[in-house]
Order: structure tokens, then sequence, then C-alpha cells
């Protein structure tokens, strides 16, 4: 943090400038802020905070940054709060209006940006857009989608390019560090389990060791095609949704499908790399716990790297690199824009992610020293607002329903899913008539959507990658 460090306990904060401790956090209750009491060290750590997203903020506009992505969140509010008022009279605001965006953000959304006095662009994204946008995003993006979410920001990114926007601030990655949904990682398995059952009745036996002891798992190749048919019959038509139904429904938040690739930052020194633990209360960290054995591995998808720092911390890193920031970060940049991503650049993040729980949680309230840290700077209807599900699109839910369906059955079709070799051939098309079957609304609608979203994109980087002509130099 040029120069300054951040060293976080349970009990005390200190900040160093050259060499020379200049605040000691006390920690004596002295006022109350929604019910919640606030100490003396608090206010310090949220002073500490809200400067190091400053600064974050600061440096990008240096670099040329005047367009904000405002979604109405605290994130987003708060980065449109600071630049307008280190750039004022240069900061342009961007908001998407989709038909699956959250009513009470996009109307906090436009207030924010009248109290900034920054000029508002509301992109409208149509309904019939995002099907016929699916194949370019999932091109664009180079890699599996499983909600319309990355394809709405995928149109959303065309249209601010097309009207001048080339470098916009995101509040990617502000969930992340700062423990804005603070159910999400005891849900996470919840959710991975789910997926992976259902994934089983659609894999081929020869491949499938999503589970560990898996009597189904033999050799590769031997599977015989009377076997494939009868997993069909069987794992499809019986047991599929009933197991289904016994998982609780998963609670990592569709919209974070990953907001930074590397490959976009690397004109930056200043980024998300690789996280330290969170700060330890009483000897140890709070949030490590261990979990069930998930697949052939025996741990969680992110407990297989970096073992230094926390689940916490390594679970956050695993969202941001495998489901949000890809699909995010290399959209806008097929479309020529460059997306910072404040909160994730070091000078932020380093000071986030050494805070201790206790300052991030409350009450099962995410956020909270920086919700509290940004009190004034943002109203508090929106500093203050509960974290909210958004995005729960499905093609059930779509007010392009038959389209979105016809797609699915033209990418699901066996001639698409047999070349990939991993796939019972006629299992995608079994699932896709049990998935329409079942209302909207259903739990285990959005579980078979981002199954049915992620078998068409990989058919659709399969096809994309058999019509290029083979590489000379390969």
């Amino acid at each position: 943090m040029d120069g300054q460090t951040l060293i976080a306990t349970n009990r005390e904060v200190r900040r160093h400038e050259g060499g020379q401790a200049c605040i000691a956090a006390h920690h004596t209750a002295h006022q109350h802020e929604d019910g919640q009491a606030v100490a003396h060290g608090d206010d310090a750590l949220a002073q500490e905070l809200l400067s190091a997203c400053s600064d974050a903020v600061s440096a990008r506009l240096d670099e040329g940054a005047r367009d904000v992505s405002l979604s109405g969140g605290v994130d987003s509010a708060v980065l449109c709060m600071l630049a307008a008022r280190l750039a004022p009279g240069q900061v342009r605001a961007w908001s998407m209006d989709v038909h699956f965006a959250d009513e009470t953000e996009r109307r906090n959304a436009r207030t924010v940006a009248r109290l900034a006095g920054v000029e508002h662009v509301d992109v409208p994204i149509p309904d019939a857009v995002l099907p016929e946008l699916f194949e370019q995003a999932v091109l664009a993006t180079e890699s599996p989608l499983l909600n319309a979410r990355a394809i709405a920001s995928f149109a959303f990114y065309a249209e601010a390019r097309r009207h001048g926007a080339s470098v916009m601030l995101s509040g990617a990655g502000a969930d992340e560090v700062l423990m804005g949904n603070p159910g999400a990682l005891a849900a996470a398995m919840a959710r991975i389990e789910e997926d992976r059952r259902l994934v089983q009745t659609v894999l081929r036996a020869s491949v499938d060791n999503l589970r560990m002891g898996n009597p189904r798992a033999s050799a590769p190749g031997a599977a015989s095609v009377a076997e494939d048919r009868r997993l069909v019959r069987t794992s499809v038509d019986k047991s599929q949704m009933s197991s289904l139904r016994a998982a609780p429904p998963g609670g990592v938040e569709e919209h974070r499908r990953p907001r930074t690739d590397d490959e976009s930052q690397k004109d930056s020194p200043h980024v998300f790399s690789p996280p330290p633990a969170r700060a330890e209360e009483d000897g140890r960290h709070t949030r490590t716990r261990r979990r069930g054995a998930v697949d052939n591995l025996g741990t969680a998808p992110w407990s297989v790297t970096e073992t230094s720092a926390s689940e916490e911390v390594r679970y956050a890193a695993w969202v941001l690199r495998e489901l949000v920031l890809p699909p995010e970060l290399r959209g806008a940049r097929a479309h020529g824009i460059t997306v910072h991503t404040p909160y994730l650049d070091t000078r932020c993040a380093d000071v986030a992610l050494a805070l201790p729980e206790s300052s991030l949680r409350r009450e099962g309230v995410g956020k909270w020293l920086f919700r509290h840290a940004v009190r004034g700077l943002v109203p508090d209807e929106v500093r203050l607002a509960r974290k909210t599900p958004r995005y729960g699109h499905t093609a059930l839910s779509s007010p392009v329903r038959a389209r979105w369906l016809e797609l699915y059955r033209e990418w699901l079709s066996p001639a698409h899913m047999e070349p990939l070799g991993v796939i019972l051939p006629g299992a995608p098309l079994s699932l896709l008539e049990r998935y329409i079957r079942l209302e909207p609304e259903a739990p285990e609608a959005s579980v078979v959507d981002r199954l049915l979203m992620r078998l068409c994109s990989l058919a659709m980087l399969h096809a994309h990658a058999v019509r290029l002509r083979p590489c000379p130099e390969s």
C-alpha cells in the first residue's frame, strides 16, 4: 500500500507510516447503528478501509477511467460517489435494465447518480436479445456459462462501448473480500453437491469420477452402448429429481458469475493475488472448517491450492477466479472495454482481507464495517440494504421462454452431445423434457438450468473449435 502496512488482530489495529505507529484502536462502545454497537476501534478500521477504497479509485481515475458500472448496490454506489468527488463533472454511471435486475436497486442507482451529479446511462437489454447472444457470449468468454447474467453483461458492454465507454470501474469482488454474503461459504458445499448429483445423470459411466467410491467409475472405454442407454433410462428418468429435492438449495448468488481474468489485469501491478489469511481471532481462524468429501479428491474445490489462508479466503478466491471474473471481464474485453475492479486492487484488498471477521459480519449481516465506513457518502437506504438474491433467471422464467427452450433443444441434441465424448447422448434431452414440466419457481429449476446452460456452452465451444483450421505450428 505504498509504504503503509496494516496489521489487524481481534483487539487492535495499527497503521505504520515510515515505521511510526499512528493509530491504536480502542474497542469502547460509543454509539449504535442499525441496532448494533459501534466501537471506537470500528471507527478507526472504517477510516482505514474507506481511505484504501478511495486510493484504489483515485489510481484508476488517474489511468483514465471515467465510467462506472452502477447496479444500485452499496458497492457500485460507493465507487460512483468516490469517482464523482475525485473527478467532478467527468464521470458517467451505467446501469443495466434487464427483466431480472432488482427493481429496488435500479431505483437506488438513479438516486445515487442524481446525488453524485453524474450523467446516468440506463442501458435496456431486451429479453429477446439474450438467447440470440448466448453463443457469442460463450465464445467471447471462452468458458461455459451457467446463467443469463453473463449474457446480459456481454450485451451491456457492447452498448456502453457504442456510446464511447472504454475504461469502466466495477464493484466486482467486494462481496468476496468484504464478506458481503456470510452464508455463501456454508451453502456453497450444498450447491456443489447438488450440481454434481445432477451432472452424474448425464455423464458416461466411464468418465464419472465425481463421487468417491462410485461403483459406476471404470476404465475409459469400458462402458458399452447398452449400459449408456440403461443409465439414460434409470438415472435420468427415475433418480434425478428425487435427488435434487433431497438437497437443500445452494446459496451462492448467481450474479457473481465472477464479475478479472489474469489477461485483462496484466497491465496493472495492483491485482488480487494470492489472498492472505483473514485476521485470526482468539488464536484461530473462526471460519476454517472441515467439510465432508465432495469429489474424488475428498476436498472442496477451493481447498486444493494455497492452504496457508483460511477456507473463507480461499473460497473467495475460487469464486472470483472460476465463477465471476472470467465471463464478466472477458465479455467486456471482447467489445474493447477494460474493466477495473478497485475492490480487488491490492490497495483495497490487502486492507479488507486483513480485517477480523468480527468487524465484517454482525448478527448475520455481511459487509458491516464497510457499510459503517460509507455513512454520509451514500444514502442510508443503499448503505444499509440487506443482501437479496439476484439474477435468478432461468429459461422457464424468461419472457421469451419458447425461444430459450428451442435453443436448448438444438444444442442438447445427440448430434452436439456425442462429439463431446463424455455425455450420454440422449440424457440431456431427457433432462430437458423433465425440466420443461417444472414450475418456474420450483427449487429444482435453477439447478437444472445451470447444467443445461453449461452443456449448451460446451457444445458451442466444441463446435467452434472443430470449425477452426488447424495451426500449422502445432
